[in-house]
């Protein structure tokens, strides 16, 4: 039997010996418990020193919970270490409210404590604050439940020294270490010389105090050991440096704060602690700034992206004095959405009602009607939009409130029409065919990006005309520049070009884009024009426009003209067989010389905060 087990034994060796001769040879590292491929002279990472040296280790620190205690707070802490799992959590005290010789009121409040930290996944430290030990009554229930106040432990060669700066009962701002306590410190420090650090815990910043007792004889037997304190009670976070060493006091875990920001100190947070062989690393880690896998999921990322509001907008083929603006309100959450909508200022149009207010229920719509009114007669183009401001407030199922806000912009829209041509249409960059072109980007347009340099009409204009057949959507354009940039490699951003937006679905929808999700919800069509005689301009992401897109364009004496082709089966698809109108902005970036580049649009773009519901919308003829 023993001659067997030998024999196995043998054979196991001699196959691993084997195996390792034989096993082809890799330029790996596995020091680090990592294996890759160092092959070649270049990798994709700075080093292979891994930060893991095993005597690191990292343990939290919660500070003062009460002394005026805002409800939450702490169990919001609790849940977040459990998020952080370090190693252990240290207290630097004030953990109940206390200052009472009511023992039933004592033990209450003591249970609700011992109720968070039993939710807690790794142990707690307790350390006494003056609102946990302030009288005899108080420190003989800490002794029954926690046993002794101060105390000491040793985790990987660092000492830890757990005070109770409120033995003498004195109350706040008047801490201190009775004899006794300096014995037990002293004793603690003589048993443990040659720890590679030491850690104290306590409540009040004692170094900062007046009559503290045996304090200052502490801070003499730590004068040669590295050595770093905690303390609060303050209520703010300063770090000071003093014995050659960092005395450090914290903010709030739930205490009472003006929660005035980092500036001041004042903030709700634990501290996270890295101790290292150079001693701690310390990271202050404010709760709001720490999440949960939860922090957006795929139903809060829909429920905030989705469109709330729709606004049917009121189109007038010459004038408008007033008319009805329907705004639909839509809450597809499930969740109570507050609303409020409320009207600013323009210089000619009224609202029939400045403010709005309501609680729309889960997955419900409402529909609001707002009349506008002209206040002075002015041409519909010139007419001045009035804004539209919305909130929105969702109760979400953790507990947060979801704010939400958005801005929209309301005035009549004049009814622009378009037709079928009158002779067939040929795609030659050439506009003889064309009977006119109506719609004009100008000086009076919206004028973007480097504006001092643009000079009006005589710089850069633009005319255009839209049409359509049983086959295709056309446009032609002709534009106007007295300094035409074009060059042969040059991109669409470093010489004359244009930009064509076209959202083709139906009107309620198209009316209210924003300039969302290009190419998906509306055509981006955006190209310089040709640099040679050829008529094929330069188009940007020519591949994401419909197949059988054409634009041709020809120079002029003026500049160029321009002639696109769009398959109506690409507006079939977005609007549907029965389409009626079609929604374009148009606009023309002139570069001059001087590098200056001037964006002239036709109407404001989608996705500014000028754009307006129904801008550039274009109506079939009721002939067609």
């Amino acid at each position: 039997m023993k001659t067997s087990l030998i024999y196995r034994f043998l054979f196991i060796c001699y196959v691993l010996i084997v195996f390792l001769h034989t096993t082809p040879a890799q330029d790996t590292n596995q020091t680090a418990g990592i294996i890759v491929d160092q092959s070649g002279s270049v990798h994709p990472w700075s080093h292979l020193d891994f930060n893991n040296d095993p005597d690191n280790f990292q343990f939290a620190i919660v500070t003062d919970r009460t002394g005026g205690h805002r409800s939450g707070v702490f169990m919001d802490a609790v849940n977040k270490l459990n998020l952080l799992q370090p190693e252990f959590v240290v207290s630097v005290g004030d953990l109940i409210e206390g200052y009472t010789r009511d023992e039933e009121r004592i033990y209450r409040q003591w249970d609700e404590f011992n109720g968070f930290i039993g939710q807690l996944q790794m142990p707690f430290f307790y350390v006494p604050g003056n609102h946990d030990y302030i009288n005899d009554v108080m420190a003989r229930i800490w002794e029954e439940k926690f046993g002794p106040s101060y105390y000491h432990f040793v985790y990987r060669d660092v000492l830890f020294l757990c005070l109770n700066s409120e033995e003498a009962t004195r109350g706040a701002s008047m801490g201190g270490i009775e004899k006794p306590q300096y014995e037990y410190v002293k004793k603690a420090l003589e048993e443990n010389p040659e720890v590679k650090w030491t850690l104290l815990f306590m409540h009040q910043p004692l170094w900062i105090l007046d009559n503290t007792r045996y304090w200052k004889d502490i801070e003499q037997l730590l004068e040669d050991r590295e050595h770093t304190v905690f303390a609060s009670h303050k209520h703010h976070y300063v770090k000071y440096t003093r014995n050659n060493s960092k005395y450090i006091m914290l903010a709030t875990t739930g205490g009472t704060s003006q929660l005035r920001g980092s500036n001041f100190g004042e903030f709700d947070h634990v501290v996270w602690v890295t101790m290292t062989r150079e001693g701690p690393v310390i990271a202050n880690l404010l709760l709001e700034g720490i999440w949960h896998e939860n922090v957006v999921t795929e139903e809060l990322n829909e429920m905030i992206g989705a469109q709330r509001i729709n606004i049917e907008p009121v189109f007038e083929e010459n004038y408008f004095r007033e008319g009805d603006f329907q705004i639909k309100i839509t809450n597809d959450a499930n969740y109570p959405m507050w609303t409020v909508l409320r009207f600013g200022n323009s210089k000619h149009l009224n609202p029939q009602i400045v403010e709005y207010q309501k609680s729309i229920p889960p997955n419900s719509v409402e529909q609001v009607a707002v009349n506008l009114s002209l206040r002075t007669n002015v041409r519909m183009r010139d007419i001045d939009p009035i804004p539209l401001y919305a909130w929105f407030a969702y109760h979400y199922e953790d507990g947060r409130e979801i704010k939400l806000d958005d801005r929209y912009a309301l005035a009549p829209v004049k009814k622009e029409m378009f037709d079928r041509p009158e002779n067939e249409v040929v795609l030659d960059g050439k506009l003889d065919d064309w009977s006119g072109l109506p719609f004009r980007g100008n000086y009076k347009s919206v004028i973007t990006d480097d504006v001092d340099e643009y000079s009006g009409d005589y710089d850069a204009h633009y005319e255009f005309n839209i049409m359509y057949d049983d086959e295709y959507l056309y446009m032609g354009m002709a534009v106007w520049d007295d300094e035409l940039v074009q060059k042969k490699d040059g991109s669409v951003w470093d010489q004359d070009a244009v930009l064509i937006n076209l959202d083709a679905r139906s009107s309620h929808a198209s009316a209210n884009g924003r300039g969302a999700n290009r190419f998906n919800n509306y055509l981006h069509i955006n190209f310089t024009p040709s640099t040679s005689r050829r008529d094929t301009p330069d188009i940007n992401q020519e591949e994401r426009l419909p197949e059988g897109t054409r634009i041709v364009t020809s120079k002029s004496v003026q500049g160029f003209d321009m002639e696109l082709a769009i398959p109506l089966e690409y507006i079939h698809n977005m609007g549907g067989e029965n389409w009626k109108s079609i929604r374009l902005n148009v606009c023309y970036f002139d570069v001059d010389e001087n590098s200056s580049r001037t964006g002239i649009w036709w109407y404001p773009e989608w996705s500014s905060k000028d754009n307006f519901i129904g801008s550039g919308m274009l109506f079939k003829t009721l002939s067609d």
